[in-house]
């Protein structure tokens, strides 16, 4: 089974020089007919500590999505795994039910990591409460305010997302090509004064660009289809399998909206399955298939049939670690969240950003609808959204990819919970 990613064609990617950058490749070419095997367990620098963290930000998470607690104090939750801790950014006092269920965690996590052979000397795993200035919601708002008023203008801004901590929003523009909210080169302090007019808070700006959509090969799959398998789009373009699923009790797999939004898609001559639904704002397709999808991901290399299984899905906070499985750059992990609930100047809706920490390959123009895959448990590891981007402000040298392409270390996925809730769907 084979994986693939997508790249978009150049009147895509023709976004200016303030756009993201969207992969698509064009001929495939054929993955040697390895046995599929399993790989050994994943490791990842952080997920040692990330992996007894887990529970406690899932269960805040299940209080504050349900309503069970007044959410409108919460902000983020921000993974520190080299802290052995979580940051929970919250304005106001932190509800009851939250501050129990830290402290029912809490003694069983320390027991359990002093038992592990592998485990830190002392694993004191805490949850840090932080005072916040602006709620989630509050943020949220302003970045509405701002959208109305300015509009889905590539020439006055790039993205923009709530600060982690509270403390306002973070926005990054291109500031030679910003006409209506500051003359171009204007200073930094120019441009912010006007921004923060139109949101109502403080703004923090950065020179950015959008991101690129990651059109682009892994190359001939088989059913039952695995995710990270190329799939060959209109145009002879390329881009990914994504997440296997159910919408409306029929099979299918997800990928990225700019791949294609209407009829059959490929995987070489093979017909996968049609488009039957799609969303530009959160730049995702869904690919309907008579044919049985497999709870399976590329893991390896571009030209490998190593593959591991899904379980799951999850969500992830900033500072965790993803991983991410194209068709044309084959599996990259050591990837930090750095940024959740992002907007696009381009039109694009609670995008999460991800950066190598290493400074290598997170993700290449052609893996555009692979998964993005989290928290390892054994060999199999959990979906967590689908590839849409690349940051055209970080490209780093290509290696070890299906064809000439372009290489990010930072990137971008759509999650799944947006997904669920436009499309209905649900995991295999």
């Amino acid at each position: 089974m084979r994986g693939s990613k997508l790249l978009y064609a150049a009147a895509v990617l023709a976004l200016g020089t303030a756009s993201i950058a969207v992969a698509r490749g064009q001929a495939s070419r054929q993955e040697p007919q390895l046995a599929t095997r399993l790989q050994p367990a994943i490791l990842l620098s952080a997920d040692h500590h990330e992996r007894y963290l887990q529970p406690i930000a899932d269960e805040i998470h299940r209080l504050v999505d349900s309503g069970q607690v007044d959410r409108s104090g919460f902000t983020s939750i921000v993974f520190r795994p080299d802290d052995h801790a979580l940051d929970l950014f919250w304005k106001g006092p932190v509800p009851t039910p939250v501050g129990a269920a830290v402290d029912a965690w809490r003694p069983g996590a320390r027991a359990k990591a002093r038992q592990d052979p592998v485990g830190p000397v002392s694993p004191e795993y805490d949850v840090r409460y932080r005072s916040a200035v602006y709620s989630k919601a509050e943020m949220e708002q302003a970045i509405g305010r701002f959208v109305a008023v300015v509009g889905n203008d590539v020439r006055e801004w790039s993205t923009i997302s709530p600060a982690a901590d509270g403390s306002g929003l973070l926005l990054t523009y291109q500031p030679k090509a910003t006409k209506r909210l500051a003359p171009a080169g204007s200073p930094v302090a120019a441009y912010e004064k006007r921004v923060e007019e139109i949101a109502g808070m403080p703004v923090h700006p950065e020179v950015g660009a959008v991101p690129v959509p990651t059109r682009g090969s892994r190359q001939s799959d088989a059913p039952p289809w695995t995710s990270g398998a190329n799939l060959r789009v209109s145009g002879n373009g390329e881009c990914s399998v994504g997440v296997p699923g159910w919408v409306s009790g029929k099979r299918v797999l997800l990928t990225a909206a700019h791949c294609q939004t209407s009829g059959n898609v490929y995987n070489g001559q093979r017909v996968v399955g049609e488009v039957t639904a799609s969303d530009k704002a959160l730049d995702v397709a869904v690919i309907t298939t008579d044919q049985v999808p497999e709870a399976r991901f590329y893991s390896g290399a571009w030209n490998s049939g190593d593959s591991r299984p899904l379980y799951g899905p999850a969500r992830v906070d900033q500072g965790h670690s993803v991983c991410f499985s194209g068709a044309t750059s084959g599996f990259h992990c050591e990837l930090e969240v750095t940024h959740v609930g992002m907007s696009t100047s381009d039109g694009r809706t609670a995008v999460t950003e991800v950066r190598a920490r290493n400074g290598g390959i997170a993700v290449a123009q052609g893996d555009s609808g692979g998964p993005a895959v989290a928290n390892p448990q054994g060999d199999a590891m959990a979906p967590v959204g689908v590839i849409i981007a690349g940051d055209n402000g970080a490209k780093v040298t290509c290696l070890g990819t299906s064809s000439s392409t372009t290489c990010f270390s930072t990137g971008y996925f759509t999650p799944l919970d947006p997904i669920a809730s436009k499309f209905g769907w649900s995991a295999l």
